[in-house]
């Protein structure tokens, strides 16, 4: 047998592969041994990262990648499948190969501009990387490098102590990711110092009544101007669907009349027939909740005119549909261009500003709102109103806190601006005995920068009495969150609905969520989610969908209500093995009793994975979770 001859670093290729391949038994919760293991990889990424800084500095100095440095990006490549899958669908057993590709090529990309290398030299060079680890085709790498490097350039020009190792910590955002830089984890907002201890669980309303309030709410709808039927659904990129994607050879793979179940977004058809849906069948609606992300997937091509153009017309059509009922209104992450980019702190450059879609917002928002919210909306796309007396909206634009928004980087404590501001207006309406709803594109556990979710919990904790719901978008799933008390976690202090998506995108049916709520607590004390299946829609491309009603949340779980403390008593419950059929049913409603979901099945593991997402909301705090997991299979 002859001796095999290793190339220098072979050894590192080996630990990154073993990373990669690793498993656990259930993907959000930590393994045991979790924490020696990353004491162990942050040695490794230091290897790792030097190991291709010199590979990298030898590819530009000598014009050709030597086969070593080959075979380091071709044993860092992900897998086709990761490139749909938002940062927190990934297990816990690729966080740590991921954090080491960021800070190994991130790594070298800044140094290299650090070191004096021009925009085009940097462009080139990234496009060329993104490509070679997978992460996107080349084209798709293009158009996103070239959206988003001059922003980016900015930030690692103004702020040359920024390390890799805090880069990829904020972006991926995982314990094996340490984020250590006080810059980014020490700033807090004032909290008043007046609340009460949690010394229980927040009891409620009881059930739905006959004088509730109706609110239906109308999310992620994604609306695509370029969705062609027929056209490629299967294309690999972002978002399929689209004119110039061409047809495929093989019809199955084109894209429905009525939107896809693969990664393409909502044609305007859908669009007109959700909210013509509504209006027909919910015409008594008190008010609607429209909760972001209004433009498509198209992320590597937007422009400011595009966005400006699909907002128009969506929001012209919500004034055409709903005459009568107020809409209020927030801003999606996908609003914003480059997409996820919302300016934080003090740039000096207009070009970057996000103000275009601030004014924008405040024009067509107008006419559902007060005077007063337009100030708040052109500094930064967020609003309270007084809905009624008693009663106020608190409207949110959280997605400066999406760890994909480049500006946390550049200063992260500009974030504290909004959150104390939500804090001032809870303060005055708890002064002023008012009741409070607040919607919010991203789920508190959803893709937030951890300090920004750290301080908000402080608020939800100290304002529990006066925030009586929380709406939010984004995952486009029919689920929801309970949140507890950060020092005492046995008591749950608030619950987040989410209302899913008007969009398909991706193996979910679209839906819209009826809620029911008390007209004195403003509490919710029912909803129901309603759907249609889009795989018989698309077999009648000539007749409107047939939606239904998909459940009723106090139908299908019993509760005495849906309180923190009553929507706790369901969560210990599908925490057990006797629970698992309402955990299963939870998940069909979740994906929305998409076929293409529903083919892929949920094992216990995956179950146990859904159930340790409605109980965290700090990317560090897995206390729930595993508290839960102990008792999944008893």
């Amino acid at each position: 047998m002859k001796c095999q001859v290793l190339l220098p670093g072979t050894a590192l290729l080996l630990s990154l592969v073993l990373l990669q391949t690793s498993t656990v038994q259930a993907d959000r919760l930590q393994p045991k041994g979790y924490k020696e293991t990353v004491e162990k990889l942050q040695k490794f990424y230091v290897s790792f990262e030097d190991q291709v800084s010199r590979e990298f500095r030898r590819w530009k100095q000598q014009g050709a990648m030597s086969p070593h440095f080959r075979q380091l990006i071709q044993a860092s490549a992900i897998g086709k499948s990761e490139r749909a899958q938002e940062i927190r669908e990934l297990p816990t057993a690729r966080e740590g190969p991921l954090c080491a590709i960021c800070r190994g090529f991130g790594g070298s990309v800044l140094e290299f501009r650090r070191e004096g290398a021009s925009r085009e030299e940097v462009f080139n060079t990234t496009v060329e990387l993104c490509t070679m680890l997978n992460l996107q085709e080349e084209s798709i790498c293009r158009g996103l490098i070239e959206l988003n490097i001059d922003t980016i350039l900015y930030i690692v020009d103004n702020r040359p102590e920024l390390s890799s190792a805090s880069l990829c910590a904020v972006v991926f955002q995982s314990g094996a990711c340490v984020l250590d830089d006080p810059t980014f984890t020490e700033w807090q907002i004032d909290l008043d110092p007046n609340g009460t201890p949690v010394t229980a669980s927040k009891a409620g309303t009881s059930q739905r009544g006959p004088n509730d309030l109706k609110i239906v709410q109308i999310t992620d709808l994604h609306f695509d101007p370029n969705y062609r039927t027929g056209y490629n659904a299967e294309c690999g990129a972002p978002a399929c669907c689209r004119e110039s994607q061409g047809v495929p050879e093989d019809p199955a793979a084109g894209a429905g009349h009525w939107g896809d179940y693969r990664a393409c977004d909502t044609p305007w058809n859908a669009v007109e027939d959700l909210l013509d849906r509504v209006a027909e069948d919910h015409s008594d609606a008190d008010f609607i909740y429209h909760t972001g992300d209004i433009i498509d997937h198209g992320i590597w091509e937007t422009s400011i005119g595009y966005n400006v153009r699909s907002i128009n017309r969506v929001i012209e059509k919500f004034r055409e549909t709903f005459p009568e009922t107020p809409v209020y209104n927030i801003l999606g992450n996908h609003e914003a261009h480059p997409t996820n980019v919302y300016e934080l702190g003090e740039v000096s450059r207009p070009d970057f500003s996000t103000n275009w879609l601030y004014h924008l917002s405040a024009d067509l928002w107008g006419q559902w709102l007060p005077r007063a919210a337009e100030q708040t909306i052109r500094l930064g796309g967020y609003y309270t109103a007084l809905v009624r007396p008693g009663f106020r909206v608190i409207a949110l634009n959280n997605n400066d806190c999406y760890t994909f928004n480049w500006w946390i980087l550049f200063q992260p404590d500009a974030l504290k601006g909004q959150l104390q501001w939500v804090h001032d207006v809870l303060l005055q309406a708890e002064r002023a005995g008012e009741k409070v709803h607040i919607l919010a594109h991203l789920p508190i556990s959803s893709d937030c920068f951890s300090v920004w979710q750290r301080e908000y919990r402080r608020i939800l904790e100290r304002f529990r009495d006066t925030i009586s719901a929380q709406f939010h978008g984004h995952t486009h799933k029919d689920e929801f969150n309970v949140f507890y008390a950060s020092e005492n976690p046995e008591y749950a202090v608030g619950v987040a609905w989410n209302g899913g998506s008007g969009t398909a995108h991706t193996d979910v049916n679209p839906n819209y969520v009826v809620y029911y709520v008390n007209p004195e607590t403003y509490e919710v004390t029912d909803f129901e989610s309603y759907a249609y299946n889009l795989t018989s829609a698309n077999m009648s491309p000539d007749e409107r969908p047939s939606w239904f009603r998909m459940y009723s949340f106090q139908e299908e779980y019993g509760l005495s209500d849906l309180s923190p403390a009553g929507v706790d008593e369901l969560i210990q419950r599908l925490g057990t093995p006797a629970g698992r059929d309402e955990l299963r049913r939870y998940w069909e409603y979740k994906v929305k009793l998409g076929d293409a979901s529903l083919a892929n099945d949920c094992t216990e593991d995956c179950l146990l994975n859904h159930l340790c997402e409605i109980v965290t909301n700090q990317a560090d705090d897995l206390r729930k979770c595993q508290e839960l997991s102990d008792t999944f299979f008893d």
